[in-house]
């Protein structure tokens, strides 16, 4: 009698291990696509954090330029860093730079960054404007940021 006990306890072992087996499948098949998800995700973000960046760096650099200086022509000169084009596939930038009609003393600037993400969608552009202005009395101006 006790020789068809441990016979039959050896067949539960493994089928007790076969199911053991087919559970870790199916978990390990319902964590790889996550934590694909998971990774694509936090490369979007360091992408997101990067293009703000950029485009804040390079408004700072534009609303340090003298007010006569800042004109369409001069803000097409400014490009992005090695580093973003290294980063982004397909970087676009662009920047206008507008006279406010109703006030002549303002100066509207736009930057827009977009790119491609790898799955070849255009990723959502970043975007930042700022109101610059020419003091009244002096070559001194001030500016407005908005994003």
């Amino acid at each position: 009698m006790t020789q068809s006990t441990g016979i039959s306890r050896r067949g539960a072992l493994l089928v007790e291990l076969l199911v053991c087996g087919a559970l870790l499948g199916v978990v390990i098949t319902a964590t790889i696509p996550t934590l694909r998800r998971i990774v694509r995700q936090r490369k979007v973000t360091e992408q997101r954090q990067a293009a703000v960046l950029e485009v804040d760096n390079l408004m700072e650099r534009l609303t340090a330029i003298d007010w006569d200086e800042l004109t369409p022509e001069r803000a097409a000169e400014f490009e992005l860093s090695p580093a973003i084009g290294e980063l982004f596939p397909e970087p676009r930038l662009g920047i206008a730079v507008a006279v406010d009609p109703d006030d002549g003393a303002a100066k509207q600037v736009r930057i827009s960054l977009s790119w491609q993400e790898a799955s070849g969608v255009s990723a959502a552009p970043v975007r930042l404007s700022a109101w610059v202005y020419r003091r009244r009395n002096s070559t001194e101006y001030s500016v407005l940021s908005t994003q």
